[in-house]
């Protein structure tokens, strides 16, 4: 595997840094994160009552699932629209609604052919309508399991969240026999972006103390990743053959997290941060803005190291 040592930051340098990406990502989390769950109007986060509770968390199942090679605003038009269109159906009775019916929306959302909400072209041959319908399957074939084992996903995940590991809980969604088929990869981004939101739902939102957010896990896509080795936070950078600029974020991800964790900061709240970086328009793939960036004193600006586009140098 490629890979390239290089200097790191001091720990005095890597807490500060550190401690932006935390406050940033708590802030932005704060007032984007409804928004970046996608939920609509038809449901209460906030309610103390376990019928609502059961409800978001299956919305929200769906909504991580189908977010996976998506584009995030398609993802939230073609969320809403689903639980618009089938209401209850969709959470608890999936299994009756019809094909035609459930692909009509997503052409209505995501085109004929589906490449406004999966990029054509990049999927190794699957169609974006065939990607979207197993994984509405997996989701389907997981409610319906609920149902056979008389059991609610509230239930379910507070049962695997008794001993205050959140590990526990993705690692038994990542696994489960049903579920599984609608992930991607062996370690799923969409998984971990799901345990995530549950403990901040449990914490932030509902008042739950037994499981600390403190203990959240780390997504890491491509644009974190490329923060963590442009800033100097972690001295190995893992890349690709082919590519020698574009970085392998995901195989990064243990050695990202060891860095958070000794810090003691929330991986949650630093992986948001380090995203914002990119979103709000700082640490871009090409053409960062190193001199206004929030981070740029810290930062030692490896600024080759890229998440998806090659780096013109």
């Amino acid at each position: 595997m490629p890979k390239e040592r290089q200097s790191a930051l001091s720990d005095r340098e890597s807490l500060q840094l550190l401690n932006i990406l935390e406050t940033r990502g708590r802030e932005g989390w704060s007032q984007r994160w409804k928004e970046h769950m996608a939920i609509p109007e038809a449901l209460n986060v906030s309610s103390d009552r376990e019928e609502e509770q059961e409800r978001v968390l299956r919305y929200l199942l769906l909504r991580v699932l189908i977010n996976q090679q998506a584009k995030f605003e398609k993802v939230r038009e073609i969320s809403i629209s689903l639980l618009g269109e089938f209401g209850d159906s969709l959470l608890f009775k999936p299994f009756d609604i019809s094909e035609s019916k459930l692909l009509s929306i997503f052409r209505k959302v995501a085109g004929s052919k589906g490449a406004l909400l999966y990029k054509v072209g990049s999927l190794g041959g699957i169609k974006p309508v065939s990607l979207f319908l197993y994984r509405f399957k997996a989701y389907e074939g997981f409610i319906r399991w609920l149902d056979e084992n008389k059991l609610s996903i509230r239930d379910f995940i507070l049962e695997e969240l008794k001993n205050g590991e959140p590990k526990e809980l993705f690692n038994t969604l990542r696994g489960h026999d049903i579920l599984s088929a609608g992930w991607v990869g062996n370690d799923p981004k969409a998984c971990r972006m799901y345990v995530n939101w549950i403990l901040f739902l449990l914490n932030e939102i509902l008042g739950f103390r037994r499981v600390k957010i403190e203990k959240s896990l780390m997504i890491v896509d491509g644009h974190v990743g490329k923060v963590f080795c442009r800033t100097g936070l972690i001295d190995e950078v893992l890349y690709e053959k082919q590519r020698p600029y574009i970085i392998q974020a995901s195989k990064m991800r243990p050695k990202i997290e060891e860095t958070v964790s000794k810090f003691n900061f929330i991986p949650f709240y630093v992986d948001n941060g380090a995203f914002y970086l990119f979103e709000e328009g700082y640490c871009a793939d090409l053409d960062p803005k190193c001199d206004v960036c929030p981070v740029g004193m810290y930062c030692k600006r490896y600024i080759k190291w890229t998440a998806y586009k090659m780096h013109p140098g």
